[in-house]
């Protein structure tokens, strides 16, 4: 059975808000928002999981000197510190973490989860990775398989509020599993790879290498803040 389903018992009030389905060049855009109401205003600890789009640190090599997400102007401007400033000034209380998880992207076969110990059973977890996983690989190896691995192993106490977010850049098959995922499980799931369509959201000639020009730029992040506090904000 399903991590969330074992949940649905012991929620009071479970709504579904909106289900929304569109299409953009022959994809399926699925944006599905489910509301706990038995949540709401019992969220005292955020954790957001992610990759260099959450956090990374320098490497003057490729010309990337913050300790944020790439490739925000400053701190304040990614989209982690965008969320945290919304939701600590409704709950100043909120204790916020994130971290860079782009090992299980590159690897999720063999990734050990053991480093993500001092993570485990946030009251909410934004979990948005994609962007390193090899599309190809994503199918061959059951992907969905570990990433249910992931979500389990951080809300071992199965009582997270987990937020399903997909990747910035477009990859079918990762962001696929990842919207399916989030369908079967009855969980929030929230798409951003549309974002990176238009390239005012990325940082582009702002950075020499295009591997940092790729992330996104303030605006992308403000966007990317946006879609996720639309739905989260109800919480605080």
């Amino acid at each position: 059975m399903f991590l969330t389903l074992k949940k649905l018992t012991t929620i009071s009030f479970f709504i579904l808000v909106s289900f929304l389905l569109s299409c953009r060049s022959g994809n399926l855009e699925t944006t599905v928002n489910y509301v706990d109401s038995s949540k709401i205003s019992h969220i005292k600890s955020v954790l957001i999981l992610g990759n260099s789009i959450v956090k990374q640190g320098p490497e003057p090599n490729i010309g990337w000197y913050g300790n944020w997400g790439m490739a925000a102007s400053i701190m304040d401007s990614d989209f982690v510190h965008i969320l945290m400033k919304g939701i600590n000034a409704k709950d100043s209380s909120v204790v916020i973490r994130c971290r860079n998880i782009a090992d299980f992207e590159f690897d999720f076969v063999r990734f050990s989860f053991a480093e993500l110990d001092s993570l485990r059973n946030p009251d909410m977890l934004i979990l948005k990775i994609s962007e390193n996983v090899d599309d190809p690989m994503a199918v061959d190896s059951n992907f969905s398989k570990y990433y249910d691995q992931l979500v389990r192993y951080i809300d071992s106490n199965q009582n997270s509020l987990n937020v399903i977010v997909d990747g910035f850049w477009d990859k079918p098959h990762v962001n696929g599993i990842i919207r399916q995922y989030a369908i079967q499980n009855k969980l929030p799931f929230i798409s951003i790879t549309d974002l990176s369509a238009d390239p005012d959201n990325e940082a582009g000639k702002a950075y020499p290498d295009s591997g940092v020009g790729m992330h996104p730029s303030d605006q992308g992040m403000r966007k990317i803040a946006d879609r996720i506090w639309n739905y989260i904000k109800v919480y605080f």
